[in-house]
């Protein structure tokens, strides 16, 4: 009778133990630091025909110092308006523009009329504009 008892205790104590959950790991913490998730986006799209050459682009504001720079360093201040964070810089000949470029944070435009423009300006807007699409293009 004693081993019928051990058996039944035994056999409960069995099935108690298979009926208990499995005991699951936490999650490692993870540092805010090491949570930083980060997108850009980019564009620039380059247009050259025989009448015009332009450049429309649209960045990250991560890049608006090294554009910006760029263009200050290039381009000549006797034709830059500033208009608050707005850049503008437009060369009339006549009553018509032979080139003009807006900065304005996260995008830019430039357009320069190769009909009114000297072939050496447009070879330079042209250098200008290859140097713009890769600073803004890497990331």
């Amino acid at each position: 009778m004693k081993i019928i008892i051990v058996l039944i205790f035994m056999a409960i104590s069995f099935l108690a133990n298979c009926q208990s959950k499995p005991a699951v790991p936490n999650p490692p913490k993870v540092k805010k630091s090491e949570t930083k998730t980060t997108s850009s986006s980019s564009s620039v799209s380059v247009q050259n025909s025989d009448s015009s050459y332009s450049l429309k682009a649209s960045f990250d504001s991560d890049k608006n110092d090294n554009v910006k720079r760029m263009l200050m360093d290039y381009l000549d201040e006797k034709y830059l308006i500033a208009k608050g964070e707005v850049l503008i810089w437009k060369k009339m000949d006549a009553d018509e523009i032979v080139y003009s470029v807006t900065f304005k944070k996260g995008s830019l435009k430039m357009n320069v009329d190769k009909e009114l423009s000297s072939g050496n300006t447009v070879r330079e807007f042209e250098k200008l504009g290859d140097r713009l699409r890769e600073t803004i293009s890497n990331d």
